[in-house]
């Protein structure tokens, strides 16, 4: 294997199989559960590229979703009213 230049935040890295990356920093337990991705593969460097960049995207509207669940708690709307 041999490493590959990627997106911020993620460890590349060109296999036989095709490229791998790596977030470098771990997901919490609602990220996780809600779709986030700590590892991906791609066939092409813009292909992980993209798919780097929309997972990191992700994880921080649901790191986003997690702080506000917190704060509205159980049983209170979360909306405007």
């Amino acid at each position: 294997m041999s490493v590959i230049k990627c997106m911020p935040g993620w460890h590349g890295e060109r296999s036989d199989g095709g490229l791998r990356a790596t977030r470098m920093t771990p997901l919490s337990d609602y990220q996780l559960l809600n779709g986030c991705l700590d590892e991906i593969v791609a066939s092409d460097e813009g292909e992980l590229w993209l798919l780097c960049d929309a997972q990191t995207r992700l994880a921080e509207r649901v790191a986003t979703a997690e702080r506000l669940r917190g704060r509205t708690g159980p049983g209170r709307a979360a909306g405007p009213g």
